[in-house]
């Protein structure tokens, strides 16, 4: 199931730069300037794949806090002070 959510993100995150790309392209007034702005947008589609990445952890993280706090962890020979 992540993988398959995974998957996903990584296409979506790379498809939609290029769909941008493409609108860009099929324009009819002529540029001069092209080759800046597909780098522009690879530029763009990395930050979008590494800000992905980091909510995508941040998510783990929470979502590990959250399991823990619903059963907190109970030792089974608790060290004692006298």
């Amino acid at each position: 199931m992540w993988k398959k959510i995974i998957i996903f993100f990584l296409i979506l995150t790379i498809y939609s730069p290029l769909a941008s790309v493409n609108a860009e392209s099929n324009n009819d007034v002529a540029v001069d300037n092209d080759d800046f702005n597909f780098i522009g947008y690879c530029i763009l589609g990395l930050a979008m794949i590494g800000w992905t990445f980091f909510l995508l952890l941040l998510g783990g993280a929470i979502l590990n806090v959250i399991k823990r706090a619903r059963r907190p962890h109970i030792p089974k020979n608790p060290v004692k002070c006298k």
